[in-house]
């Protein structure tokens, strides 16, 4: 027979989204139980090329104010992460370039280098300067600050955090449904047993939306990257680079480079093909041709939750006690630390850090 278990808090998701609200809430003298249907980290977190920062948004962007807020707490979050759980997530800030592939791309970049934060805009000569692997044709580029996060060393790191705090860690345990009782969350029911709880965050990605009872069902659905690793020991790229529409190249400190990635609508299908695999590695070797005598690691594909409008959904739901934390789709890690502190501050009632209204689940109601 199975015992009932008792929590004050439950998290449904172990990606980093899931993994770091544990952590928050553990730190505010909840007592938490984070569930996972497989192994925590191993999904869409697992996948991510971790970069941070990079992208150009007009301020009128709801995104821009949650990017901006998450840039600053980056340093402070990942030197917390990697003292409690004694690895290092290897947060790296070496600065982001924006590359132009065409001279329309590169009027585009010089209208933007006068309106972003700390832009500095780059032409022919001194993109080769930055970065010499670079194709002699590139018209130019703009370099602006951020960097990346080795994803995967993150996902361990705050595994590792989370369970010398004390949190409870349930693997393989999926999520069917929602428990509630006049209108208010009481638990949740999984594939072994229900267990109770008076606040629930629901940051289970792109499976968000498979679970019974949960209002408003939020509109998220999974979108398919392929992804590749090679080894450019030889090419020695020091930023992440950026292209209009793809790939991206995001180098790690052991020698790899991650190039990615594809935007597919195929359901739950996770093949790698040869025609996605193909795209990404011509327009690679188009950028930096050199990469074509390098070493193939690994590929590997993943699911982003990618919500209805684009926007992540972060707050309260439409029954007292459930929260979201979901639905960030390709901008992946990089709003992490700043969704997690407009969460914690919607739960704990408290000023939030940024203007909520834009990334509110009821708007879907």
């Amino acid at each position: 027979m199975r015992v009932k278990r008792m929590a004050e808090a439950i998290v449904v998701g172990g990606g980093v989204m899931g993994l770091a609200s544990a952590r928050e809430l553990r730190r505010r003298g909840y007592s938490v139980t984070l569930l996972d249907r497989a192994q925590p980290g191993r999904a869409a977190s697992w996948a991510s090329a971790g970069i941070i920062g990079a992208t150009l948004r007009d301020e009128s962007d709801p995104q821009h104010a949650l990017r901006r807020l998450s840039r600053q707490l980056w340093p402070a979050f990942a030197a917390a992460v990697h003292e409690e759980s004694g690895l290092d997530p290897e947060y790296r800030e070496m600065g982001c370039i924006q590359l132009a592939t065409t001279e329309d791309e590169l009027d585009w970049l010089q209208r933007a280098a006068k309106q972003a934060d700390e832009a500095a805009f780059l032409d022919a000569a001194q993109l080769r300067q930055e970065e010499p692997a670079l194709a002699d044709d590139l018209p130019g580029g703009l370099k602006v600050p951020g960097g990346n996060v080795d994803n995967r060393r993150l996902c361990r790191a705050l595994e590792i955090s989370i369970r010398r705090a004390g949190v409870t860690m349930l693997t393989g345990t999926e999520v069917r449904a929602l428990k509630t009782s006049g209108g208010r969350v009481t638990g949740v029911t999984t594939n072994e047993a229900p267990l109770d709880a008076e606040l629930v965050i629901l940051a289970a990605g792109a499976w968000s939306a498979t679970i019974d009872g949960v209002r408003p069902r939020p509109p998220v659905v999974p979108q398919k990257g392929q992804i590749f690793a090679l080894d450019q020991s030889r090419v020695g790229l020091r930023h992440v680079l950026l292209t209009p529409g793809d790939p991206y190249f995001v180098p790690r400190a052991d020698g790899r480079l991650v190039i990615g990635a594809t935007r597919e609508e195929a359901g739950w299908d996770p093949s790698l093909t040869a025609g996605g695999i193909a795209w990404l590695l011509n327009r690679a070797m188009r950028v930096v041709p050199s990469l074509s005598g390098c070493p193939i690691l690994e590929l590997w594909t993943g699911f982003r939750p990618l919500s209805e409008d684009g926007l992540p959904l972060i707050g309260r739901a439409a029954v007292d006690g459930l929260y979201f934390l979901t639905g960030h789709g390709p901008s992946g890690i990089a709003p992490l630390p700043g969704s997690v502190a407009l969460l914690m501050a919607l739960i704990d009632g408290t000023e939030p850090p940024i203007a909520p209204a834009a990334f509110d689940p009821l708007r879907f109601s």
